[in-house]
């Protein structure tokens, strides 16, 4: 097992424990969506948030919140510190329509070198180090120009630090297009997350995927306006029969306000409380769940 870089420095990924690959602690995207709960930036209550999920079992989260998103990796690692649970921030850019103004006046060259001074040296302002590229986004219909110029300069940065990349697939079979895109581009496709693919509820679609060589991320558990969690469990059962358990993981994409337990929803550990014992009680074992949990996405992150 390699070393990961969380908000708070390299750790070993055997140290990761129980993660939770694809979340959001920090954004504030109201302005563009003009739905309050889309503000997540309360510190005091992110802290609250991430106790609950430690308590509850969870050892590490993925914050996958890009630039133009409006998150706070200062805040990211003062949390770390205090709750004790591992963060992994992320960089990059979400779909089009939430690309900050001065992307495009950016060369495709000086988008890489922002992305490897994440990864590296730090935001702008702080020390605090991304750790991964994502979420990447592009519309489910197709992907634009200004998408496709940053998977490359994505792809690019990856090629250069070695990092896992993630992106964002809602709805469609648009994630085998950002495969293909990433491919063409020359990413490591063994570093590459596909995610939300339990949006479009078509396990043949995810076999295709993990044969084409990605990871494919089940991460909008608790979410039951896009799938009901039964339908994601019956899911993840007949990919674990065709065997594919090793290239799946499991989160929940918390981005809104009343999805956090201080506003009345289930939280970050929805996985763990809510989820799990559907699979339990369709006989997924105990080892099969600690290899989504655990094992599969520390060894993506060695």
């Amino acid at each position: 097992m390699g070393q990961v870089q969380t908000v708070l420095g390299e750790i070993p990924s055997s140290d990761l424990g129980f993660v939770l690959p694809h979340e959001h602690v920090f954004h504030d995207v109201y302005e563009l969506t003009m739905n309050s709960h889309m503000i997540l930036s309360d510190v005091g209550v992110a802290r609250k948030e991430l106790t609950y999920l430690k308590d509850k079992g969870g050892d590490t989260i993925v914050d996958q919140t890009v630039h133009g998103l409006n998150g706070n990796p200062q805040a990211l690692a003062e949390i770390s510190a205090d709750v004790g649970i591992n963060i992994i921030a992320g960089t990059g850019f979400y779909w089009e329509k939430f690309h900050p103004l001065w992307l495009a006046d950016m060369s495709e060259k000086q988008i890489i070198d922002l992305l490897v001074s994440d990864l590296t040296r730090g935001f702008e302002g702080t020390d605090v180090k991304a750790g991964m590229i994502g979420e990447i986004g592009t519309n489910h219909r197709g992907i634009s120009a200004a998408e496709e110029r940053v998977i490359r300069a994505c792809a690019a940065a990856q090629r250069e630090v070695g990092v896992v990349v993630s992106t964002h697939a809602l709805f469609t079979r648009i994630g085998m297009a950002q495969a293909q895109a990433f491919a063409d581009a020359g990413a490591n496709l063994d570093k590459l997350v596909i995610g939300h693919v339990d949006t479009t509820p078509d396990v043949d679609y995810h076999e295709e995927l993990v044969n084409f060589g990605v990871w494919i991320a089940y991460d909008s558990i608790g979410q039951l306006d896009k799938q009901s969690d039964e339908h994601r469990a019956d899911a993840i059962v007949e990919l674990i029969a065709r065997g594919h358990r090793d290239r799946l993981l499991l989160s929940a994409d918390i981005g809104k306000r009343g999805a956090l337990e201080s506003y009345g929803g289930k939280g970050y550990a929805v996985v763990i409380t809510d989820f799990l014992p559907l699979l339990r009680e369709r006989g997924v074992s105990e080892t099969d769940i600690d290899a989504l949990t655990k094992d599969n996405p520390q060894r993506l992150y060695s």
